[in-house]
C-alpha cells in the first residue's frame, strides 16, 4: 500500500481500545465499514489510519468527534485520504476528502453542496450558528462546547462574488433556506484573510446583516492566527470560546470603536463604459450617487445610456421609474440605448433580444397601471429595492427622479430633516446590502430665462444634504442647447473611493445611440 507520508504497516502506535486492521488503520471499537470502504455514520467512524489520526489529534481535536462524525480513512488512487461525511437531514448525500502532505483536497463527483454538519440546524434552542470556512475550524468550536457549528462546504472565493444570490458556489445555502430562516443570530468565524473577509460579507449580504456578528482572531506565538483550528492549537478550547463570546454584531447605529467594525473586503467598483466618464465615475457598490442637470440638456439619455451598458455588462439592476412610463417610453429606449440605434428604428419597436437582456436583468418598480393611487413612498421603494436584491440579485437601484417619490413628512420633521433621514435610509440600503443606489434629483427652478449655468449639489430642490450626504455627485449640463455635445462633471467622490473629481465632454451620435469623449 502507499500512503502519501510514510507509514508502518505493523501500526505500533495503533490506539486502544481500539485495534488495527491489517494496514495499520486504526479502527475504533464501535466502526462498522460500508461497502465503499467508509464506515456508515450510524455505525460509527470506520477505519482511520494511525498517521490521520494524530494529524487530526494534533489539530487539537478529540477521538470521540471523529468518532461522532464518522471522519475515516478511505484508501484511492494511490494514496491515503481522510474521509469527511457530509450529511443532510440524517442522510450521507457528499464526503469531503483531503491528503495531510500535498494538501489535496476534492469531493464526491456529482453530489450536491451542503453544510457540513448541516443537522445542527435542526436543534430546537435560541444558540447562535457559527458558520466556518473549513470542518476542521467548525470542530475547534464544537470542542469548546458550541454544537451548532456547520462549515461552508467550498471554503472562500479568492475575489468578490459577483451577486452571490445567483451564483452556484452558494445554492447549498438555498437547500436549507426553511432552517436558516429560523436561525437568530450567526457568528461568522471566517478565516482572518482576505478571501476569508469576503466569504463573510457574502454570507452577511445572503442572511441579513443584522443576525450577523464577526470575530476577531488573537495574536498566536508572534503572529496573528487565521482561524478557530489555530486558535484551538494555541490556546486550547478556553480561547476558542473566548473568541467566539467576543464576537461583535455588525454595526447598524451608534457610537463604535474602530475594533466594532469588520474588517471589509476590497472595494467593488465596475466601469460605467464610457471613454472619459469611466475614469472619473464608476458603478461603486455600496455607495450613493446624486445625478442632476437641468430638464432637457441630456441627463435621461445619458442615464438610458449608462444603464444599457451595465445590463450588457451583466449587472442586474432596478429602476424606480416614476416619471417615465415603463411601455412604451422606457422600454423604447433601452432598447435604442443596447442595439446602438436611433428611437426611430423599427427594432426599438417590437421585441428582440434587448427585450431578453432586460427581462433578465431588469426589474422595475413603478405604479401598478391597476393601482395609480398606491402610494411609494421612500420605505416602499428600499423595501422593494430589498426583494430585488434577494430574488433578482441586484447590484445597481436608479431611482428616477426623486422629486416623483411620494414623500411623507413627519409632522414634526421639516423638509431638511426628511431629506437627510430619506438620504440616512438609502444609504444604508446600500451599504447593507451591496448596492450601488443613483439618485436623479431635479434642481431647483433657474432664476434665468435663457439657458442657465451648469447646476450644482447645493441647487437641487428640497436640501443642501443632497451635496453633504453624497458619495459620489454627477452633474449633466449642455451649453448649447442646438447641439448634442453634454458636459458631465463629477464634482463629488468620497475620499477612499474609485474616481476622482472632473469633467469630460462627450458627443451623442444619435444614429448609435453611443458617446464619445471630445478632448478640451
Amino acid at each position: 500500500m502507499t500512503f502519501d507520508e510514510p507509514e508502518s504497516t505493523s501500526a505500533p502506535n495503533a490506539r486502544t481500545p481500539g485495534a488495527t486492521n491489517g494496514n495499520g488503520a486504526y479502527r475504533s471499537p464501535n466502526a462498522t465499514m460500508g461497502s465503499s470502504g467508509i464506515a456508515s455514520t450510524a455505525g460509527g467512524p470506520g477505519f482511520i489510519h494511525p498517521r490521520h489520526l494524530e494529524w487530526i489529534e494534533a489539530r487539537g481535536i478529540a477521538p470521540d468527534l471523529i468518532e461522532r462524525f464518522g471522519i475515516c480513512t478511505k484508501h484511492e488512487g494511490g494514496a491515503n485520504w481522510i474521509a469527511v461525511p457530509y450529511i443532510e437531514r440524517g442522510q450521507v448525500v457528499n464526503h469531503k476528502y483531503r491528503t495531510t502532505q500535498d494538501k489535496r483536497h476534492r469531493m464526491d463527483e456529482g453530489a450536491p453542496l451542503t453544510l457540513w454538519n448541516h443537522d445542527a440546524l435542526l436543534e430546537q434552542n435560541q444558540q447562535p450558528v457559527i458558520i466556518t470556512e473549513g470542518e476542521w475550524d467548525a470542530l475547534a468550536a464544537i470542542t469548546a462546547g458550541f454544537s451548532r457549528a456547520v462549515s461552508v462546504p467550498n471554503g472562500a472565493p479568492q475575489q468578490m462574488t459577483e451577486n452571490p444570490e445567483e451564483a452556484k458556489r452558494y445554492q447549498f445555502l438555498w437547500r436549507s433556506r426553511d432552517l436558516l430562516d429560523r436561525v437568530e443570530r450567526f457568528i461568522l468565524a471566517t478565516d482572518g484573510d482576505e478571501p476569508g473577509r469576503i466569504l463573510a460579507a457574502d454570507l452577511a449580504r445572503l442572511l441579513g446583516p443584522e443576525r450577523c456578528m464577526f470575530v476577531e482572531y488573537p495574536y498566536g506565538t508572534g503572529n496573528p492566527l487565521k482561524d478557530l483550528n489555530e486558535v484551538l492549537k494555541e490556546f486550547g478550547p478556553a480561547g476558542v470560546t473566548e473568541v467566539l463570546n467576543a464576537a461583535k454584531p455588525y454595526p447598524v447605529k451608534g457610537l463604535y470603536r474602530l475594533s466594532d467594525f469588520p474588517e471589509p473586503p476590497p472595494v467593488t467598483d465596475l466601469p460605467v463604459g464610457i471613454d472619459g466618464l469611466s475614469n472619473l465615475f464608476r458603478i461603486t457598490l455600496g455607495t450613493f450617487t446624486v445625478i442632476t442637470g437641468w430638464a432637457g440638456h441630456g441627463k435621461t439619455s445619458l442615464l438610458m445610456a449608462l444603464l444599457a451598458n451595465a445590463l450588457k455588462a451583466g449587472v442586474s439592476t432596478s429602476i424606480g421609474s416614476f416619471e417615465t412610463l415603463p411601455r412604451p417610453i422606457l422600454e423604447r429606449r433601452l432598447r435604442a440605448a443596447i442595439y446602438g440605434c436611433p428611437e426611430s428604428d423599427r427594432k426599438c419597436h417590437v421585441r428582440g433580444p434587448a427585450d431578453e437582456l432586460m427581462e433578465s436583468r431588469l426589474s422595475v418598480i413603478a405604479h401598478s397601471p391597476r393601482e395609480e393611487d398606491a402610494d411609494l413612498d421612500i420605505e416602499t421603494v428600499i423595501e422593494l429595492a430589498r426583494i430585488a436584491v434577494l430574488r433578482d440579485g441586484v447590484r445597481l437601484l436608479i431611482i428616477d427622479p426623486w422629486n416623483e417619490i411620494e414623500h411623507k413628512r413627519r409632522s414634526d420633521e421639516t423638509e431638511t430633516d426628511y431629506v437627510s433621514r430619506s438620504i440616512r435610509m438609502l444609504k444604508r440600503f446600500a451599504k447593507s446590502y451591496e448596492c450601488a443606489v443613483w439618485l436623479v434629483a431635479h434642481p431647483r427652478k433657474p432664476s434665468t430665462d435663457g439657458n442657465p449655468k451648469p447646476p450644482s449639489l447645493y441647487d437641487l430642490a428640497g436640501s443642501a444634504n443632497f451635496a453633504n450626504k453624497a458619495d459620489y455627485g454627477v452633474t449633466v449640463h449642455r451649453d448649447d442647447l442646438a447641439n448634442n455635445i453634454i458636459d458631465v462633471r463629477v464634482v463629488k467622490v468620497r475620499m477612499g473611493l474609485p474616481g476622482k473629481v472632473g469633467r469630460v465632454t462627450l458627443q451623442l451620435d444619435h444614429r448609435t445611440m453611443t458617446y464619445t469623449e471630445i478632448p478640451h
